[in-house]
């Protein structure tokens, strides 16, 4: 199968009850729209495409004139709708415990390429989000309700409401708001490179009520695997994993996806070499079956499916649709 950064289903699933609850609106035909199965969210572990996300995110907000719905979305995230980390962060020891899980198992709630660190600096404890320049940009409404989710999950585990002491955020000035800052209780800057929560080490290493070790080592195992059932072992798929990131920015290319892997070109070549496949064999396969699938699903516009694959124009597309499968993109759909 290929990968494609993808999403816990529950965070669906809390869109559709927001939409429902907080604002009367029937979520079915969203769902039915973006050809997101309901059924999905009952079952654990299950995922949404990243793409799919996005879109529903812009949606939701397009029907409720909403602005500011990520913050309905994240005040009705508890620990559950957090699969095996929710389960980990409530038997961990300390919040320092906590958010170093949230670190280590970030991949639980999101694949897409970004990095979760929580970096001691003297007295104070820094946890960092940086989000990579060559994939597509995560919603404002999904980093909205992010946040508040994460201040409930800190509340559920406290005994008294633990708030960083400065913020700073990646959201554009423009979208300066005291929403942010109530939320948080402290400093927020905007326009960050990164974001980056400030907090007191001492407040963070005081011991938790519920902590339980045992389950939170088991919830460790748990979510390990879960994380490498997400992954497969080989290079070849690490790099296609890298090209389905990145083929929307345009800027796709070996170096720049053996640099992402921390190899050298050479080096990435004589491996998968071995695995006997090559880079462009890769990037021709994932084009192809990326553009067949977008095709076939009938979500998708024709430019839409040339920029998604990483083509510059529609015309390049289609002369290459038509070399991998010698029918045009119009008969394949057609067809489909």
């Amino acid at each position: 199968m290929l990968y494609e950064p993808t999403t816990l289903a529950s965070v669906a699933r809390l869109i559709g009850e927001s939409l429902e609850g907080d604002y009367g609106i029937d979520a079915d035909p969203l769902f039915a729209e973006l050809n997101i199965d309901r059924r999905k969210f009952i079952k654990p572990g299950a995922r949404v495409s990243f793409a799919k996300m996005n879109e529903l995110w812009s949606k939701a907000i397009a029907m409720t004139d909403d602005p500011w719905f990520g913050f309905s979305v994240g005040k009705m995230a508890s620990p559950s709708d957090f699969f095996v980390l929710g389960h980990a962060w409530l038997a961990s020891e300390t919040l320092k415990g906590a958010l170093r899980r949230l670190c280590r198992y970030g991949r639980v709630l999101t694949t897409q390429d970004t990095t979760l660190r929580l970096l001691e600096q003297d007295d104070t404890c820094v946890l960092t989000e940086t989000y990579s320049d060559e994939v597509a940009t995560r919603h404002k409404a999904a980093k909205d309700a992010g946040f508040v989710a994460l201040i409930r999950l800190s509340d559920f585990v406290t005994q008294k409401p633990v708030r960083p002491l400065s913020v700073s955020l990646t959201i554009d000035p423009e979208f300066e708001s005291a929403r942010y800052s109530e939320l948080f209780q402290c400093a927020v800057t905007y326009g960050a490179e990164e974001e980056t929560w400030v907090y007191d080490a001492r407040t963070l290493d005081q011991r938790l009520a519920g902590n339980i070790p045992d389950l939170a080592e088991a919830t460790d195992r748990i979510a390990e695997d879960y994380i490498q059932s997400l992954d497969s072992g080989t290079v070849a798929t690490a790099v296609r994993s890298m090209i389905m990131q990145t083929l929307p920015s345009g800027r796709t290319n070996q170096d720049t996806v053996a640099r992402r892997l921390h190899r050298s070109r050479s080096t990435l070549q004589r491996q998968l070499s071995a695995e006997g496949t090559s880079y462009r064999d890769i990037l021709e396969s994932t084009r192809q079956a990326l553009a067949e699938r977008y095709l076939a699903e009938g979500e998708y516009s024709q430019v839409q499916v040339a920029f998604m694959t990483g083509f510059a124009d529609q015309s390049n597309f289609a002369r290459a649709f038509k070399r991998w499968t010698g029918v045009s993109p119009g008969e394949f759909q057609k067809a489909a």
